[in-house]
């Protein structure tokens, strides 16, 4: 596997299933020919984080900007339902930890939809990105 360069963005998915967990997301990825899940990270529905592919190495979760990006998956389909509670909180704990851990700031913890030519909705339409990054800011 290739080795990750520098961090610049951390990207935030759904797993676009309501009934999933890092296990299965693993087992998918590694059907489409993947090396191992595509994700850095998933949080399960129950708040608790898995680790996915090591992040010293690139991950497979956006096209084109794998190579400076860790991607974490929250599991169900934001389309849909709303991510739950424990899901966020657990969201909000890491994604500090990690700005701190990478010297980035809150503008650089985007949804998979925002970047350009992505036609997904990722990490869904009841995700609100925005309002991740506002209570980062604080």
């Amino acid at each position: 596997m290739e080795h990750l360069l520098k961090v610049e963005k951390i990207v935030v998915h759904h797993s676009e299933q309501n009934q999933d967990c890092a296990e299965f997301i693993k087992v998918r990825h590694k059907k489409r020919g993947w090396e191992d899940i595509g994700y850095h990270f998933v949080i399960e529905k129950n708040g608790q984080l898995k680790k996915g592919r090591d992040e010293k190495f690139v991950g497979a979760h956006i096209f084109g900007y794998n190579k400076n990006s860790i991607g974490i998956c929250l599991t169900g389909n934001f389309d849909e339902n709303f991510p739950t509670q424990k899901q966020m909180k657990t969201l909000l704990k890491f994604l500090k930890k990690k700005l701190k851990e990478y010297g980035l700031e809150p503008k650089d913890v985007v949804g998979h939809r925002e970047f350009p030519g992505v036609k997904k909705t990722c990490p869904g339409k009841k995700f609100n990105m925005d309002g991740v990054r506002s209570k980062l800011k604080n």
